[in-house]
């Protein structure tokens, strides 16, 4: 079968069913079904058998399947109830039909004929299976409803669902079969027959139960469209077969839900359009709608047939209404109707209904002007339905049907509801509703003239609907305008409407009695209008004020409210609902607008609107009229009522001024601040209060209050005097207080401060106090205990007493004058004890500020209480630490100082008072505190004072502990005390410009006091601080921004004025007083601190200045203190400078440097002479010491200033003589400093400065002679020593060119005086040398060179020194020399060093160290020779060969020695420094060179036969030796010293080294290798060592041979040095063997020729004892065989 197989076996699997069943080929699947019908194996399985569960399953889904050849072979398979439930295959059969009714009537099925088969096998299998089913019968039933209606589209499935649906038993189906036609035979109209009647025989059958089937309608067949039309078709019918009069009710109920539902659903289709409604449609039955019967058209056709269906079902309801019913809401006709019309005019399709409302109202025997006008006067209804409501009620008039015209216009009034609202729709609708009434009115009037039975109130109701006609624009256009037109129009009053639209003489328009009827006409019916009507009716005449009152209805209405809500407090009775409280208050405004002297009972009814109590707190019906009372409340009202109720009405607003709603609140509050109360009202109630003996009520009243409190309404006619059993006293004051604080504008207001005064000092007496609270504890609940809220009452009312006294008296100030009284009512002395008691901040705030208030105003009553006054302040400082009690603080503050002030001068008392207590004030209130009361004092006068107080307490408490100090570094404790820190604080609160004048006055305090340890201590503390304080980043800015610089300045120069006057006080005191060493030392050090910075911030006009002014001080220990302040400040600013230079990037200079103007010169240029003054006037050494000094560091300090400085030169030097030592190194010391500054100027000075300058050095000399020579005496003497060479120096340096006549004494000074030449004092032979120097330097050699050159004799017997000292001068003078001056005197300069070089062979005993100089000796003749050319050096060499060999006596045939030695020293020098230039001036020294280094001494220069006295050996090697002299090694090491230097620097073109010399020099050189040292050589000074000569000639032979750079010359160098290593002597093999050594290193590869020599001797070398030997043999071996290549080991 799966194969497509149609003939296979009818045995089949259920596995082989299900495959089938799931074949995507459709006639598989019909073809399965087929063979399952066939199997009948559905039969015999009952539903859930576990073999058919799957299959059940395919089965359900091919009843579903797309194709309907599949879903009609599903419905051909026999026993489907037995595999499938019941509930899903009539679901599943349901899905069919309706699918295939679907595509029918849409007409999209493919097969009509296959569709209607499959439908209709749907339908039988449905009837066949679920007939017999209770449960399924009306499910069976709605299956086939909606086909019983024949359409062209399905009417063969409709017929035959028609011959089907007798097989169903079902009520409504009884009789209704018709018998089968064919397609054929049906004819125009049958369809329209048949569906007729089948109709009727449905209506029929509805009519017998029709609440069971419009519940099975609506549970079963109201979801589709067709379905609906049939029973809407069902439904007409039934109604055109009249029912009962008693089923018509019973059938409305049933019907009309269900219509208006549908209705709803169906207009809010967008598909649904009725722009047109024709009327005709009304009397249709159902068969006029049969050709109107398309299913495309089925929901608009559905929206007709129900309009008609109202049509019939209203008409049956109007015809069975009773017409003698009344007009209840709670009457079911009534509700019906209501119903109806609501549902009508409330319709999207509105005008569909417009018939059905106009039959409605016009038919309706319920009166339709009382119907209708319920619609537009209550609350809640639907803009919509108002305005069809109004649309009909102007129908009626239209119609004019007599029964009706009077009532239409009766109702007039209910009309203006509408108009008083706020939707403009209903407003439109409303006044044509006025049209038509008046259009009836005119037609009543005319008929009424003629029958004469028209009523009175007719004739003033049409003219005022002609009235509202007449405005009608206006009325529309402004809803405000109709109250207004009401105000003018009936207002009983003249006053105009504020309305401008409103016509003139409007309120003409009716004369009073008209008016009275016309008011009296509408609001008497408005009474029976809901309570919506008639707060829109009042709030429509509000405007005509008390008039509205007058009419009695409105009076009645409002006594009703109030008897039946405030009276008695009907618990039983409901709530005031929202409108009515409107309507309340509407009615208590015009109860206000009426003039209070009419109506004693409207005043009454005021009153009683006023009284709340916590039961109608949050109630809105006594809420809203207290409120509206309140709001209304005008100043004239009041004032217009009587004494005794103004008393009353002020305690009723005092007693709601604490209510807890805070509406209440507010409008009280807007009242009191409206009208106009008078001080004696507030007197007589303070009176009432203060007649208290307590604030604790009796226990009757105590009741009475209770009692109050439950109920808490009572007869408006309460006595005032009363209030007090009203409620609680306290609360009753506290509220009066209020009022009094709120209302400032009350008159005669400072009338009542006796009254105040006397109840301040009720408040806070003892009694009255715990009075209060116990009130307090009785009136709370008895399980709280009392708190902190319980007492906040006693403190508002005592901070509000104290706010209203203080505003009272400050308005006191504008008055004048004050009289006598008021000053004698203000208890100051109360205020001192109220602050001082009370506990609470706010309170003692509030006193102050009040104490404040009444110290501006009476200053003159506060003088005998500032102390008291003060002190509490003082107290309350400690714990008021809050913002606001500072502002008080500061404000009272403000008010005591002037009065203070005004009575002593004395800042220092008052700052005590607060200094006091400042301790136990925290310390961010310490700071606000002083600085506010140092402002009100005045910063300048008060700060110093506050200074003062601070160190002074820190000096009492810490006393001790600075005087027993053991180490600086334990002072800075007091850095920690809140003294100290509360001073910096306060400083840092003020720029410079207050706190440097503070100090000032400060430290003349300090100065004027008497002396003592606590003075020196507190002067310490304030130095310290001082030294921060210039320190400051704001001083140090507004130093450089240049602001106040002058008011500083000043300052600053009074504050250093002052600080060396206390210095000076400070050393004077010393020794008097039992004070620390450290803290003095301390001390000292940090006013000398304070000194320097103000030195380094002060422009120097004012430094200037005021050192003048404190060496004119009388005391000349200022002076003398000044003058070194002044020097060690130019020293420091020197220094800084200094710094500045070498450091770009640091600060900028100091003010010294910066401001030096005119001012500054002059300035300085009076300092200078007055320090001249001192000098001259002075007999005291020191002070002249420190007078000269400071002149000194001035002419260093300022040297551009030089007009002044020639002044002082010549006071200066004229005690440059004196006997004092100290005095005259004063003046060279600044006399040099002075010549620095003028130069040339001080030319005029020059001879005395000379004579003066030899004179103190003789002193100086001679004095050092007389005394002993202790430390004290040689430290004095060599610094006089030292400004000696420092005033020559300056001498030398600045007037050089005219110290000819001097030079010869400056000289021997200079060289000849063991002081300046010694070096016992490194810093006078520093100088010395220096001034030497200088002098060599700036003197011109003509004059310098002949004293210099007479000197050397008396240098010679000054000794060795002296001679150095000339040669270092020499050769300086030689480096400055130019080339004519070398022309002139080379000659004389060489001949004078060869007379020194003989100093060695002369020995003179002042000489004891010839080498030191001979150095000098030879430096000079380097330094001349650099400066000479060859032929003019030539001579000069020649002539020292010849002296050098020249005989000095006749026993020497070669020359002395010693010249040798100083000659070779001489040419060993001039190659050093001369190299390459010198070499060959070598050809004229190389036979003395072989000469001395030749062992016998009498050969001959000349001698070139090379003939030598040393033995020669058989082989031709050289012979041993024996030992030296000293001189002879000395002479041999230079002479190889300058030979290495000559080989060294032979590189020139021409060599000296060749072939003839180098065969001359060799054997000589190399013999001193077996030369011995002398025996003595370690202990001789300055002789060269056997090191240093083993040294000289490794280097000379080696160089030698690199100088000769020929193999030729090598090899016998290299054969003369390895025939010295057979040497017996260990020396001798060492030297030659380096010298091998030194041949390798340097020739390298050239020295491989040589191998065959040298390896035998190698080879002995090391098989030698000596280790020493071996080891370097080895060494050299390894570095030839790394240069050769290969191993030379079997050479050995």
């Amino acid at each position: 079968m799966l194969d497509g197989n149609l003939d296979s076996s009818l045995d089949i699997s259920d596995s082989k069913v299900w495959f089938g069943l799931c074949h995507p080929k459709a006639d598989v699947r019909c073809a399965t079904l087929l063979d399952l019908n066939y199997s009948g194996i559905l039969k015999n399985n009952a539903v859930g058998s576990e073999n058919l569960i799957n299959i059940q399953e395919a089965i359900l889904r091919q009843l579903d399947d797309k194709d309907l050849t599949v879903v009609q072979a599903a419905l051909c398979v026999d026993g489907l109830p037995n595999v499938i439930d019941s509930s899903k295959l009539l679901d599943a059969l349901q899905n069919v039909l309706r699918r295939c009714t679907d595509k029918l009537l849409s007409g999209s099925a493919d097969n009509h004929s296959l569709t209607g088969e499959v439908a209709v096998a749907s339908l039988k299998n449905a009837i066949s299976y679920f007939n017999d089913h209770t449960d399924y019968l009306k499910n069976v039933a709605a299956m086939i409803f909606p086909l019983l209606l024949v359409l062209p589209q399905t009417q063969s499935l409709n017929l035959k669902a028609l011959a089907l649906v007798n097989k169903i038993n079902w009520p409504l189906y009884q009789n209704i079969a018709v018998s089968s036609f064919g397609e054929g035979t049906l004819v125009p109209g049958s369809l329209s027959s048949i569906n007729l009647k089948t109709i009727n025989n449905m209506a029929e059958n509805f009519m017998v139960h029709p609440e069971d089937h419009i519940t099975w309608f609506v549970e079963s067949c109201s979801d589709l469209e067709l379905s609906k039309t049939l029973f809407f078709f069902v439904l007409l019918q039934s109604l055109l077969i009249k029912p009962k009069d008693e089923d018509i009710c019973a059938l409305f109920e049933r019907v009309f839900p269900i219509l208006k539902a549908e209705w709803e659903t169906s207009v809010t289709a967008s598909d649904v359009l009725l722009d047109e409604f024709n009327s005709e449609v009304l009397d249709w039955d159902c068969s006029a709608f049969f050709n109107h019967l398309l299913y495309a058209n089925l929901r608009p056709l559905n929206v007709k047939v129900m309009i008609c269906i109202f049509w019939r079902l209203l008409a049956l309801l109007i015809s069975v209404v009773p017409s003698d019913i009344l007009l209840h809401d709670d009457d079911k006709w009534v509700s019906k109707i209501r119903d109806l019309f609501v549902f009508f005019a409330s319709s999207k399709l509105k005008h569909a209904f417009r018939e059905h409302l106009h039959f409605l109202a016009a038919q309706c025997k319920i009166s339709p002007p009382c119907l209708l006008s319920k619609f537009f006067t209550e609350e809640g209804v639907p803009a919509a339905v108002q305005v069809e409501s109004l649309q009909c009620y102007a129908f009626l008039c239209s119609l004019s049907p007599d029964r009706w015209q009077i009532e239409l216009l009766a109702e007039f009034p209910s009309v203006l509801v509408p108009l008083a609202g706020d939707n403009q729709t209903i407003r439109v609708a409303a006044m044509n509703c006025i049209d038509s009434l008046r259009t009836l009115w005119c037609h009543v009037e005319r008929s009424g003239k003629k029958n004469g039975s028209n009523a009175t109130w007719i004739h003033f109701v049409g003219e005022l609907l002609r009235l509202m006609d007449q405005q009608k624009t206006l009325i529309l256009s402004d809803k405000k305008f109709l109250p207004s037109l009401f105000a003018s129009t009936l207002s009983s009053s003249c006053k105009k409407t504020k309305n401008i639209l409103v016509p003139r003489d409007i309120e003409n328009r009716f004369d009073q009695p008209t008016k009275i009827k016309i008011l009296g006409f509408i609001l008497g019916s408005t009474l029976k209008f809901s309570n919506y009507g008639k707060l829109m009716i009042l709030s429509l005449f509000k405007g005509i004020g008390n008039a509205l009152m007058h009419v009695p209805e409105v009076g009645q209405l409002l006594s009703s409210f109030l008897e039946q809500y405030y009276d008695e407090l009907n618990k039983s009775c409901p709530k005031l609902s929202s409108t009515e409280t409107q309507i309340m208050c509407l009615l208590l405004e015009s109860c206000i607008m009426s003039s209070p002297s009419g109506g004693n009972d409207l005043q009454h009814i005021l009153l009683k609107a006023l009284r709340l109590d916590a039961m109608t707190l949050d109630d809105p019906a006594y809420v809203e009229p207290c409120i509206t009372v309140l709001n209304k409340l005008s100043s004239q009202f009041y004032m217009e009522l009587k004494d005794e109720l103004k008393e009353h009405l002020f305690c009723e607003l005092v007693i709601l001024w604490r209510n807890d709603n805070g509406n209440v609140q507010r409008a009280t509050k807007e009242a009191l601040m409206r009208i106009d109360i008078s001080f004696s009202t507030v007197g007589h109630i303070l009176d009432l209060i203060l007649a208290q003996k307590s604030c604790i009520i009796s226990s009757a009243d105590e009741k009475m209050a209770k009692k109050q409190k439950l109920i808490g309404h009572q007869e408006a006619g309460y006595p005032p005097n009363d209030i007090c059993r009203r409620d609680n006293p306290v609360y009753i004051l506290s509220s009066l207080l209020d009022v009094l604080l709120l209302k400032k504008d009350i008159t005669n207001r400072h009338l009542l401060l006796e009254h105040l005064f006397k109840l301040l000092s009720k408040a806070f007496s003892e009694e009255w106090v715990n009075g209060a609270f116990s009130l307090e504890r009785m009136l709370s609940q008895p399980s709280s205990s009392p708190s902190k809220a319980n007492n906040s009452i006693i403190y508002h009312i005592q901070q509000t007493l104290l706010i209203i006294l203080e505003h009272i008296i400050m308005s006191l100030k504008s008055m004048a004058p004050l009289n006598e009284k008021m000053m004698t009512e203000i208890n100051i002395k109360l205020l001192i004890e109220c602050a001082r008691n009370s506990n609470v901040v706010v309170t003692r705030n509030h006193v102050f500020s009040l104490l404040s208030a009444v110290t501006r105003v009476f200053p003159g009553e506060v003088l005998e209480h500032i102390l008291d006054i003060l002190a509490v302040i003082a107290e309350a400082a400690v714990t008021q630490i809050d913002s606001h009690s500072k502002h008080v603080f500061e404000d009272l503050i403000s008010a005591i100082v002037p009065c203070w002030l005004s009575k002593t001068d004395d800042v220092e008392k008052l700052l005590k008072i607060f200094m006091d207590i400042l301790p136990e004030i925290v310390e961010h209130r310490r700071l606000s505190i002083v600085l506010y009361l140092l402002r009100t004092l005045g910063e300048g006068k008060s700060l110093a004072s506050l200074l003062i107080l601070l160190f002074r307490s820190i000096v009492s408490r810490k006393a001790a502990c600075l005087l027993n100090i053991e180490t600086p570094d334990a002072l800075t404790f007091y850095t920690g005390e809140w003294e100290y820190k509360f001073a910096v604080q306060i400083c840092e609160q003020y720029s410079s410009m207050t706190w440097l004048p503070s100090f000032v006055m400060l430290l003349e305090q300090k100065g004027n006091c008497d002396v003592d340890q606590e003075l020196f201590l507190e002067l310490f503390i304030v130095m310290q601080l001082s030294l921060q304080k210039l320190q400051d980043p704001e001083f140090v800015f507004r130093l450089e921004s240049g602001e106040d610089t002058a008011v500083i300045q000043t300052a600053l120069g009074e504050l250093m004025e002052q600080v060396v006057l206390l210095l000076q006080l400070v050393d004077a005191r010393k020794k008097q007083l039992n004070f620390p060493v450290i803290m003095r030392k301390e001390l000292k050090e940090t006013m000398r601190a304070v000194v320097r910075n103000l030195t380094t911030v002060m422009i120097p006009y004012i430094y200037f200045k005021n050192i003048i002014k404190l060496l004119r001080h009388p005391d000349k220990n200022v002076g003398k203190k000044a003058l070194g302040l002044l020097c060690e400040a130019a020293r420091n600013h020197k220094n800084v400078s200094l710094k500045l230079k070498d450091n770009k990037g640091s600060r900028s200079k100091s003010f010294l440097l910066l401001h030096m103007n005119e001012t500054s010169q002059e300035s300085l240029n009076k300092m200078c002479l007055e320090i001249v003054r001192v000098l001259d006037d002075s007999s005291n050494t020191s002070l002249k010491v420190a007078a000269v000094s400071a002149l000194e560091v001035l002419a260093e300090r300022f040297p551009s200033n030089n007009s002044i400085f020639s002044l002082c030169l010549g006071s200066v030097t004229r005690y440059i003589a004196s006997h004092n030592l100290a005095v005259t190194s004063s003046c060279l010391r600044t006399t040099a400093a002075l010549i620095n500054v003028l130069g040339l100027k001080a030319l005029a000075e020059l001879p005395k400065i000379m004579d003066n300058v030899m004179k103190s050095s003789h002193q100086v000399l001679s004095s050092l002679d007389m005394k002993p020579k202790t430390s004290d005496v040689l430290s004095a003497s060599n610094e006089s020593h030292f400004h000696v060479l420092v005033t020559l120096e300056a001498v030398v340096d600045k007037l050089g060119g005219f110290l000819n006549p001097y030079l010869t004494n400056i000289m021997e000074l200079l060289v000849l005086h063991p002081e300046y030449v010694s070096g016992m004092d490194s810093k006078v032979e520093s100088r010395a040398h220096g001034v030497r120097k200088l002098l060599a330097e700036k003197i011109p050699v003509r004059l310098a060179l002949p004293p210099l050159l007479k000197l050397y004799p008396a240098a010679i017997e000054a000794g060795d020194k002296s001679l150095t000292v000339v040669f270092d001068m020499l050769a300086t003078i030689i480096g400055t020399m130019d080339r004519s001056s070398i022309v002139a005197f080379h000659g004389k300069i060489f001949d004078l060093c060869l007379v020194a070089l003989d100093l060695r062979r002369q020995s003179p005993p002042s000489v004891q160290k010839i080498d030191v100089v001979e150095k000098g000796v030879l430096n000079s003749v380097t330094f001349l020779t650099l400066k000479l050319t060859e032929s003019m050096f030539k001579p000069l060499l020649i002539k020292s060969i010849e002296w050098a060999e020249s005989e000095v006596d006749e026993t020497a045939s070669t020359g002395s020695i010693d010249r040798a030695i100083s000659f070779y020293g001489m040419i060993n020098k001039l190659t050093e420094n001369h190299r390459s230039l010198f070499v060959p001036y070598f050809k004229h020294l190389l036979g003395n060179c072989v000469h001395h280094l030749s062992d016998g001494g009498d050969v001959k220069v000349s001698s070139v036969s090379r003939k030598k006295k040393a033995r020669i050996l058989d082989d031709g090697s050289i012979k041993e030796t024996g030992r030296v002299s000293i001189k002879d090694w000395h002479l041999r090491a230079l002479v190889l010293s300058s030979l290495h230097k000559c080989f060294l620097y032979d590189t020139g073109t021409l060599k000296f080294l060749d072939s003839s010399n180098f065969q001359m020099l060799l054997r000589p050189i190399v013999s001193q290798l077996v030369i011995d040292p002398p025996a003595l050589l370690d202990d001789s000074m300055n002789i060269p060592s056997m090191k240093e000569v083993d040294d000289l000639l490794v280097v000379c032979i080696g160089q030698m041979a690199v100088t000769a750079g020929s193999d030729l010359l090598w090899k016998p160098l290299n054969h003369e040095v390895l025939m010295q290593t057979r040497s017996e002597k260990v020396r001798a093999k060492i030297l030659g063997l380096r010298i091998v050594k030194y041949f390798v290193e340097n020739l390298k590869e050239e020295y491989l020729v040589f191998l065959a020599e040298t390896i035998p001797f190698l080879g002995e070398l090391l098989e030698d004892v000596e280790l020493s030997v071996k080891s370097l043999a080895q060494e050299i071996l390894q570095e030839m065989e790394s240069l050769s290549g290969e191993s030379l080991r079997q050479y050995l």
